[in-house]
């Protein structure tokens, strides 16, 4: 089982008067998840990695405090392009690079006392094992297939980019694109356009703030693309 922190004490709130009232644990209150981005190990941790991991454990602590049981997740992404091309510019396996990178995130949370519950690796087995679950159940419901791919790819950003898309000639983030063919696997994301749009607008509160709500339903009155999610090639 997942080793979730408890929040608030068993012992009750009471004022000057002496009168007692019900703790906050004597509410149920729903479970967290709480996780920071899974951090690329293609570069050093910087001032960034910092900041966003800070408004998590920061979350965190807040919803512990508030009576809900917590799991904060961080880790390493160790999967991708960039990343071999990192490690063959240090002159390293990129297994041994991903240790070494990763082992500089880790050492984030003790510095800065992150109180997060797990840091997970993609290169673990406990990873591969849960991918491999979800990719089985999504080729077993009918959510993925194999099609094919032409587009400008960005290494950098690990995505495909239209022509409308481009920004003189590089992707809307700067990063170097080059022209790809391939075949691909998609996750059927079309299907689920009216499912999304019909539970963002029952849940007001399922997006925030409202102006990023508003931006996504905007976003998808053109229609959703199906996504390709991995690549044959690499």
């Amino acid at each position: 089982p997942p080793p979730w922190r408890g929040g608030g004490g068993s012992r009750a709130l009471r004022v000057r008067s002496g009168r007692a009232f019900a703790s906050a644990s004597a509410v149920a209150k729903e479970p967290r998840f709480i996780t920071t981005p899974i951090y690329y190990v293609n570069g050093q941790p910087h001032i960034g990695h910092v900041y966003t991991s800070l408004a998590c454990d920061v979350v965190a602590r807040f919803s512990r405090l508030d009576g809900h049981k917590v799991l904060f997740l961080t880790g390493t992404d160790e999967h991708g392009q960039k990343v071999e091309q990192s490690a063959c510019k240090a002159g390293e396996s990129p297994q041994d690079f991903a240790d070494r990178v990763s082992d500089t995130f880790r050492a984030l949370l003790p510095l800065y006392d992150f109180s997060a519950d797990q840091f997970i690796r993609t290169t673990e087995a406990r990873h591969k094992e849960a991918a491999a679950a979800l990719w089985s159940a999504l080729v077993e419901s009918g959510d993925l297939y194999l099609g094919a791919y032409e587009g400008w790819y960005s290494v950098r950003d690990e995505c495909f980019y239209t022509e409308e898309e481009l920004v003189d000639g590089n992707a809307p983030t700067g990063a170097e694109v080059e022209w790809v063919a391939e075949s691909s696997y998609f996750f059927r994301l079309s299907r689920y356009r009216q499912r999304l749009e019909e539970h963002i607008l029952a849940n007001p509160d399922f997006i925030g703030p409202a102006s990023r709500r508003n931006e996504v339903l905007a976003f998808m009155r053109d229609g959703l693309r199906d996504l390709s999610v991995s690549r044959t090639t690499f």
